[in-house]
């Protein structure tokens, strides 16, 4: 029995320290900048954007604030000549049934008779166009590539930030003193995939008070149970069931947000200009300075998911509104990322192994895990200039036999429950079924499907 105590005690601290590493480990990752709609029309405005600023940056991206983190759309105004830009206002709708088949869009009438119009972005394209407008005022683009070379305001870069988060080999940093001393070498450079998984994720946020919603859910449940030929005692039961549902499900916010992607568009071809514009001593500081002031760097658009949440109060729990909004703000974050990165290859980010016998990592819930779902083991290769690249070795699937960590904001408060309704406890992994043969401190996990 003492020898299976120590045992255990021994397989605990192992296991603590594997974690311990892998929460310090360092790796390659993405670069990721947020940015929320902010508005006056927003319940609650001020907790809900205490509760942004406080927020947790996902530990899988390194942060690459732009120095831009809400964008005030009440500023942000769309004149015509933005629409034709982008493409609305020129196709003039002028006969019956095309006016018809515009009956679910928003148009202008161009006439008194309403026989001829014009189709007006939908309230979700006009935010689109929105963001664009701000990312082209206030140059994103350029500020992304600026904070990548650590621009100062005389026009002199670095490249440190390349060096850091690269994660090159010892031979690449010995090659580049051999070659260029002070200067940008070619190899850090022409990693250009570096630089190009750079992201922007805009949030735009709708908040629906639940009351109302389940007001009328109860009223309505209520109306047909009355309608009914229920005995009295068991009519009663049924419409003290429906306020006990009422009562849990009327505090809080149902919070609809669509979230916008964007990635700094980066290639080997840009990379190379960005060398012989920027880091060639053939130039001086004058031709440098104006190559900079002429050069465009842009924000491509990526795509868009639309994700919901549900934070209520619990049966006699005091919970502030604070709290709840705080809750579902970092509820629909998460959910927001976890279902861009599942429908965006290269938006998905890489974790470390964690433990092996089983294999295990430190992703759950709050990435949107589920049971079965397919992850390819990474190693890292590094080429002849010491720049590293993942290469998949093997294939890995979420146990389904086990309970997925739930790391959810909250979860303590509200755990995912079994069929019987009692709270599920998991421990602070997940763990996956195959990959005997990958190492922790080695390899990395990232989603197939």
């Amino acid at each position: 029995m003492k020898k299976n105590l120590l045992l255990a005690l021994f397989l605990v601290t192992s296991l603590t320290s594997v974690f311990a590493q892998t929460n310090a480990l360092e790796y390659r990752r993405s670069s990721l900048s947020m940015i929320i709609a902010d508005a006056q029309k927003l319940p609650s405005r001020t907790e809900i954007m205490s509760s942004w600023t406080s927020r947790k940056f996902p530990d899988k991206y390194n942060n690459h604030d732009l120095g831009f983190n809400s964008l005030n759309v009440d500023l942000i105004s769309i004149s015509d000549k933005d629409l034709m830009e982008a493409g609305f206002l020129k196709d003039t709708l002028k006969n019956p049934l095309q006016l018809l088949k515009a009956l679910t869009k928003t148009v202008k009438y161009l006439n008194a008779e309403n026989t001829i119009a014009v189709v007006l972005p939908s309230d979700e394209e006009l935010f689109k166009l929105k963001i664009d407008k701000y990312i082209k005022v206030n140059d994103l683009g350029r500020a992304a590539v600026s904070k990548w070379f650590n621009r100062k305001s005389d026009g002199t870069m670095d490249w440190e930030l390349i060096k850091e988060r690269g994660k090159y080999s010892a031979s690449a940093e010995k090659l580049d003193d051999a070659k260029e001393k002070g200067g940008l070498a070619v190899d850090f450079l022409t990693d250009w995939d570096l630089i190009s998984n750079t992201y922007t994720v805009f949030y735009n946020m709708n908040f629906f008070p639940n009351e109302p919603i389940a007001r009328a859910i109860r009223d309505a449940a209520k109306a047909e149970v009355l309608k009914g030929s229920l005995p009295e005692f068991l009519q009663r039961k049924a419409l003290e069931g429906l306020d006990k549902v009422y009562e849990k499900t009327k505090e809080g916010y149902s919070v609809k947000c669509i979230s916008y992607l964007y990635q700094l568009d980066w290639n080997a071809d840009t990379a190379k200009k960005f060398k012989d514009s920027f880091f060639n001593n053939q130039i001086d500081k004058a031709g440098q300075m104006k190559a900079w002031n002429e050069s465009s760097f842009k924000l491509n658009f990526v795509g868009d998911i639309t994700s919901r949440s549900l934070v209520t109060f619990k049966l006699g729990e005091k919970r502030t509104e604070a709290q709840v909004i705080d809750l579902q703000m970092k509820r629909t974050m998460d959910n927001a990322l976890a279902k861009l990165q599942k429908e965006y290859v290269q938006f998905r980010p890489v974790s470390p192994v964690a433990s092996v016998g089983p294999l295990t990592a430190r992703i759950g819930l709050k990435e949107g895990l589920e049971p079965g779902q397919s992850f390819e083991i990474l190693t890292t290769e590094f080429d002849q200039f010491g720049v590293p690249k993942y290469k998949q070795i093997d294939k890995v699937k979420v146990d389904k036999k086990t309970p997925i960590w739930d790391n959810r904001e909250g979860a303590d408060q509200e755990p995912e429950l079994d069929k019987d309704g009692n709270p599920i406890v998991t421990p602070e992994f997940t763990t996956f079924d195959g990959g005997k043969k990958a190492q922790p401190g080695l390899n990395f996990l990232r989603l197939l499907k």
